[in-house]
């Protein structure tokens, strides 16, 4: 199964409400970026075994990175359209 990102999704690691001013720098590093809009993903196979969770990025921002416990496609499946 392929699937392509429709909407960009991030993920907020710390909170820096109550901190102020804070620099550009202190600010990206408190979010990630994991889907990145027009990023096509595709399920793995391990093993032999169809693995429905696991994806592999094969255009865009996260070429060649798998999705190995960072995200889930069940659960989120409205920041994609299956191709």
């Amino acid at each position: 199964m392929k699937i392509k990102v429709i909407k960009d999704c991030y993920y907020v690691s710390e909170d820096l409400t109550n901190i102020g001013l804070v620099d550009k720098d202190v600010f990206e590093s408190s979010f990630s970026h994991l889907l990145v809009k027009g990023d096509i993903w595709e399920s793995v196979v391990d093993e032999g075994n169809f693995v429905d969770q696991m994806f592999k990025c094969i255009e865009g921002k996260w070429l060649d990175e798998e999705n190995d416990g960072w995200w889930d496609y069940e659960g989120n499946e409205c920041y994609f359209e299956i191709l």
